[in-house]
């Protein structure tokens, strides 16, 4: 490998050593958390929910 490329190629591993990491903490630091965020939305009930008897009461 010829020396300008190994200087090229340590420079771009250079520049994704900082800007990967940063996009990261970015994206961590915009997402939604907390109180902000919305409740899942069930589909379907459960599976235990749908097999019980309507009436509630087993005997």
């Amino acid at each position: 490998m010829q020396r300008r490329h190994r200087k090229t190629h340590a420079c771009i591993w250079k520049v994704l050593a900082i800007f990967l990491p940063a996009m990261l903490i970015a994206a961590l630091a915009i997402r939604q958390h907390g109180p902000t965020e919305r409740t899942a939305v069930q589909l379907e009930k459960p599976a235990a929910e749908a097999e019980a008897p309507a009436g509630g009461s087993e005997q």
